[in-house]
């Protein structure tokens, strides 16, 4: 008995026809929005990271744990986000080069103060506020549930880690 190719085993091409019950041209907008919101999680990924193991001062301790726990949380949010992009049928960015141009986070790694690295943490935060708000938007948009739930989550922690990040300096 001969067998149907399937499209999703073949890895010469990484689009596949998902069966989401979503039209097409709604699985490549929704995928195209979370390839963009996967470039500013990697790009935050880095700086957080960054942070955690540049951090110096009397609030080393503080800001070293906070941040541990936040590029944790992050790296498990960019294996989710580009996991739905292939659910969606699309191939999934996956490289730095593609991370910087599509992200709205850029680079940065100078010398700063603490603070510093804090309010540059905070600034990104927001950007990826900004970026997961886009993404429910155009996902709702497109009547897929299950991508703005996802994104809905990731709001919600980031806006929490803004405000945690906020709270060391705060005056």
């Amino acid at each position: 008995m001969a067998v149907a190719p399937n499209p999703a085993l073949d890895t010469s091409t990484p689009d596949f026809r998902a069966q989401t019950g979503l039209e097409p041209k709604a699985r490549r907008t929704c995928a195209e929005q979370l390839g963009r919101i996967l470039a500013d999680c990697y790009q935050l990924f880095i700086k957080t990271q960054g942070v955690h193991w540049n951090v110096a001062g009397p609030a080393f301790y503080s800001v070293h744990k906070l941040t541990e726990e936040q590029y944790e949380a992050l790296y498990k949010a960019i294996d989710k986000v580009a996991e739905r992009i292939r659910a969606l049928g699309q191939k999934a960015p996956a490289s730095y080069t593609t991370y910087g141009a599509l992200s709205i986070i850029k680079d940065e790694d100078k010398p700063q103060t603490a603070a510093e690295m804090i309010a540059m943490l905070v600034r990104d935060n927001g950007l990826l506020c900004a970026s997961l708000r886009e993404g429910i938007e155009a996902a709702e948009a497109c009547e897929d549930v299950v991508t703005a739930d996802l994104l809905t989550g990731l709001l919600a922690y980031h806006e929490q880690a803004s405000w945690m990040l906020q709270m060391h300096i705060a005056n």
